[in-house]
């Protein structure tokens, strides 16, 4: 018998659970978001690994071609290596007859947001602070993600764990709160919604997945050799501060970024074009491009597939939950 558990993400959003596959650049397209969404999580697309509107429309209909369970496109609204057609992301969403936008970064732009609230689409924003949190809400976020320190990538400069953000963000918000940020088990998503959040956001979790489009070899790696202890800190320096799992190059990134060099001289290891190579092409973890990984990692052992972890993390999480049942 499957594990339920309804919420008003659940409700919102059209899904069988509250499990959401977070947004990796390069690799949350269509194999992977179709897998997660198909299962009765919701997968949600990168549009900032399509360097054009059409590649996104593109990606859009293959993930139709898997399932027609609902899933979303997530826009990012941070310093690219190229520049985005956010417009005509929003666009090709609409015709397409997308449900769900999620954005992160900085809250999009009032013509933005009128554009996806006007054709009805469900928006959900990412951010790490309450003040950011309150502005999404007031400008019309139907929910939003708190973005823990843990997390993977992201987690904003302030440094707030999930913890203390998850229930700040309840505390706040009239609207639905998704926990972000070292949940990848099944226990950690019960204690998420012991703080008061309706749904849980996981990367890493399903960057170590069958599903996941990158190399057998990368995945394989994270799973039987990083700890809780194998995640740094990159780009701080430049108020861009990226969690990435702790390589060689990345340790390389580093010291560098402490030395005092400027952006320029570390870019070509943070680039997506190198992360491409390193997660499609040659799987060379310590001299090719990063990998953006949360704390999380350090739980997670093997590279499973998606059903399995969605319904594994599920039936713990009951189990969880009901050992305090009064």
């Amino acid at each position: 018998m499957k594990a339920q558990l309804k919420t008003r993400v659940t409700e919102m959003l059209g899904i069988e659970y509250p499990i959401i596959q977070g947004c990796m650049q390069w690799i949350s397209r269509a194999q992977l978001v179709g897998a997660v969404s198909a299962v009765g999580g919701l997968g949600i697309l990168s549009s900032s690994s399509c360097y054009t509107a059409e590649e996104l429309r593109a990606e859009i209909k293959k993930v139709r071609e898997i399932t027609d369970k609902p899933f979303a496109v997530n826009i990012t609204l941070l310093p690219a290596s190229f520049v985005p057609d956010y417009d005509g992301y929003i666009r090709v969403c609409i015709e397409e007859n997308v449900k769900i936008i999620e954005t992160a970064g900085r809250i999009p732009k009032e013509d933005m947001i009128a554009k996806i609230k006007g054709a009805g689409i469900i928006w959900i924003h990412k951010c790490t602070i309450v003040k950011h949190a309150l502005k999404a809400q007031t400008a019309g976020c139907d929910m939003v993600v708190a973005d823990g320190f843990e997390c993977a990538g992201h987690p904003g400069e302030n440094d707030i764990g999930t913890m203390v953000l998850t229930p700040s963000f309840v505390e706040a918000l009239n609207i639905p709160v998704i926990t972000a940020g070292g949940i990848g088990t099944g226990r950690q998503m019960a204690a998420a919604l012991m703080l008061g959040a309706e749904g849980v956001y996981m990367g890493t979790r399903f960057l170590l997945t069958e599903e996941c489009p990158v190399l057998d070899k990368v995945k394989d790696h994270l799973a039987e050799h990083a700890t809780e202890m194998d995640t740094v800190l990159l780009l701080r320096t430049y108020v861009n501060t990226t969690r990435a799992y702790k390589s060689k190059v990345a340790v390389s990134v580093l010291e560098r970024e402490k030395a005092g060099l400027e952006f320029a001289d570390i870019a070509g290891d943070m680039s997506g074009k190198k992360a491409c190579e390193m997660f499609f092409e040659n799987g060379d973890i310590d001299n090719c491009g990063t990998i953006c990984s949360g704390q999380t990692v350090g739980l997670i052992n093997k590279v499973i597939p998606v059903r399995e972890a969605i319904e594994s993390i599920m039936k713990e999480c009951i189990e969880t939950l009901g050992k305090f049942s009064v």
